[in-house]
C-alpha cells in the first residue's frame, strides 16, 4: 500500500522569528505590517496570539484589541525561505520524491523508503524529531494512502498531541466522517453552497447520500475520496508554473495612467525573480481589485520569451486600456509572469539585434549590482515619486527588495 506523508509547519513565519529572537518563544506573536496601515493584516499569528481568537488575515487593528499584550514583527520572506530551504532539504533525507505545497508544506511518498518498516506513524514520528532536532521547527504530519486523506490527517494532527496521524479508509467514519463539508479539503465556498442546497452538511453525508450524484462527475468524485478512495499520488517538483508581484496601494488609484510607475515597480520585481531563477516568460497577465474588491485579469503573450523589465512592461502597458472602468479606482495591482522556460534552452540567434543586445547587457549589469550590494541598489527613476516607490519596502510588504537607499549586506546561509 501506499504511504504518502503531508508535513505542515506549525505557525511558520511567526515559528521563524521565534528562533531568530528567543525573546519572543511562548508569547503571542503576530507577524504583521505597521499597525497604523489600514492595509496591514495578520500573516500568521503564534499558538499564544491564536489562543486569544487572533487569526490569519486579521486586521491588525482587530487583532491588538483581542490581544492587546502581542508582540508584532515584521514579515522577512528572505528568512523564510532560508528556513524553508532546510526544511526541504531535511524531509529529502527520508524520501526523493518531495513536493513542496507552499513555502512550510509538502507532500512525501514514502512508500518503500527506508524506515517504513517500522510503521507510517512510527516514520511520521522520526520526520517530526528530524525537523525538529535539525532546524527547530515543529511540524504536524498526515499519513495515509493518497494525497487527499494525507492532507486531511494533516489538518487533524495539528489538533492531536504528538502531531502525527495515520489515517486509512477504515477511520474515516469516525474521523473525518463527522466534519462539515467545509472541512473537505478541496471544498470550497461555492460547492459547500451547492452541498448545503442538496441538504448535505457533514462529510459522512457526501458519503452516503444519493443527493450528491446531482453534481455528476464532480459529486461522484466527492464520494469516492469521502469513502477513503484516494488513488493521489505524489510526484517530484517540478518548474514553476508563473512568477508573480501584486501591491496593495496606501490610497485607492482613480485613473489607468496613474498605475505606469506601479506596474513597471512590479514588472522589475518579477524580471528579477526571472533572471535569478533562470528562468523566461513567454505571458503576462495584468491583475486589478477594484474599491469594491472586484478583481479583473486581462492576460497576452510575448512576443518571445523574456525575463527583462522592459518587455514585461511593454506588454502590461498595452494590457491596461483593455481593462474595464470597474477596475477603477483600484486598491491593488498585480503582474505575473507565465509559460515559463529555462533561459539555458534558448537557441542561440544567427543575426542578434544590437538593441536587444544592449539591454541584457544592461539587465545583467543591474543584476550583478543587486547581488553585490544589495537588491535596492538600482532601481527604475520612474517609479520614484509614485505610489509604486513603497513597494520596494521589504518590511512592509515582503518583496524580495529591500529599502530604497538602505544598502543590505549580504547574509550568510545559516
Amino acid at each position: 500500500m501506499a504511504v504518502i506523508a503531508l508535513c505542515d509547519v506549525n505557525a511558520m513565519f511567526a515559528s521563524c522569528a521565534a528562533l531568530e529572537d528567543p525573546s519572543l518563544r511562548g508569547k503571542p506573536l503576530l507577524v504583521a505590517g505597521d499597525p497604523g496601515d489600514r492595509r496591514s493584516i495578520v500573516l500568521t499569528a503564534s499558538y499564544e496570539a491564536r489562543a486569544f481568537g487572533v487569526r490569519t488575515a486579521m486586521p491588525v487593528a482587530m487583532a491588538l484589541r483581542l490581544c492587546p499584550g502581542a508582540s508584532i514583527v515584521a514579515p522577512d520572506h528572505d528568512l523564510y525561505r532560508r528556513y524553508s530551504r532546510r526544511l526541504f532539504d531535511c524531509l529529502q533525507e527520508f524520501t526523493p520524491i518531495v513536493a513542496p505545497v507552499s513555502i512550510d508544506e509538502a507532500f512525501l511518498d514514502l512508500t518503500g523508503c527506508p524506515g517504513i518498516s517500522a510503521g507510517p506513524q512510527a516514520l511520521g514520528e522520526q520526520i517530526r524529531a528530524r525537523v525538529l532536532s535539525a532546524i527547530g521547527l515543529t511540524v504536524c504530519v498526515g499519513l495515509a494512502p493518497g494525497r487527499w486523506l494525507a492532507k486531511m490527517a494533516a489538518d487533524l494532527a495539528k489538533r492531536r498531541e504528538g502531531g502525527v496521524l495515520h489515517l486509512l479508509g477504515e477511520d474515516m467514519p469516525r474521523e473525518i466522517w463527522p466534519l462539515p463539508v467545509e472541512a473537505f479539503y478541496g471544498v470550497g465556498p461555492k460547492t459547500a453552497e451547492r452541498l448545503h442546497a442538496l441538504g448535505i452538511r457533514t462529510i459522512g453525508e457526501i458519503a452516503q447520500s444519493d443527493a450528491i450524484a446531482r453534481l455528476g462527475h464532480h459529486g461522484e468524485e466527492l464520494r469516492r475520496l469521502a469513502q477513503g478512495e484516494d488513488p493521489s499520488r505524489v510526484e517530484a517538483e517540478g518548474a514553476a508554473k508563473s512568477v508573480s508581484h501584486e501591491l496593495t496601494f496606501g490610497s485607492d488609484i482613480a485613473r489607468p495612467e496613474e498605475l505606469r510607475g506601479v506596474l513597471l515597480s512590479l514588472c522589475d520585481q518579477v524580471a528579477y525573480r526571472l533572471r535569478r531563477s533562470g528562468l523566461r516568460a513567454g505571458s503576462v497577465t495584468l491583475r486589478l481589485r477594484s474599491s469594491r474588491f472586484q478583481t479583473f485579469t486581462r492576460q497576452a503573450p510575448l512576443p518571445a520569451p523574456a525575463q527583462r523589465a522592459d518587455a514585461l512592461f511593454a506588454r502590461a502597458l498595452e494590457l491596461l486600456p483593455r481593462m474595464p472602468k470597474a477596475a477603477f479606482p483600484a486598491r491593488l495591482a498585480g503582474i505575473a509572469a507565465g509559460a515559463l522556460s529555462e533561459a539555458s534552452a534558448d537557441a542561440p540567434s544567427l543575426f542578434p539585434d544590437p538593441e536587444t543586445e544592449r539591454r541584457e547587457r544592461l539587465a545583467d549589469a543591474v543584476t550583478a549590482l543587486r547581488a553585490r550590494y544589495g537588491e535596492a541598489a538600482v532601481l527604475p527613476a520612474e517609479t520614484l515619486g509614485s505610489a509604486a516607490e513603497e513597494s520596494y519596502d521589504r518590511r512592509r510588504h515582503g518583496t524580495s527588495f529591500g529599502k530604497p537607499g538602505r544598502r543590505q549586506e549580504p547574509r550568510d546561509e545559516p
